[in-house]
């Protein structure tokens, strides 16, 4: 499969199709080796929870209370969380 990279915010991204069944928010270890090619390899931490996304932040976390009503709730259109 070719994909082509895009700028987006001042980074280069790589798309990735859906079919590939990454979740958002999946986070990976990427290297280059000395020949150009790029891997990706994922760590098997998907964050569920702003919580848990957050939980090494330098002090703890205070979860807002007027975000507490938005966890667990389903997108309804395009979202990507």
């Amino acid at each position: 499969m070719i994909v082509k990279t895009e700028l987006q915010n001042g980074q280069i991204v790589v798309p990735l199709p859906k079919n590939f069944g990454i979740k958002t928010g999946t986070i990976f270890e990427a290297k280059i080796n000395m020949h150009g090619i790029i891997t990706l390899t994922p760590t098997n931490f998907v964050p569920d929870t702003m919580e848990e996304l957050l939980k090494d932040w330098e002090g703890p976390y205070h979860y807002p209370k007027d975000l507490k009503e938005w966890d667990g709730i389903k997108p309804v259109g395009d979202e990507l969380w």
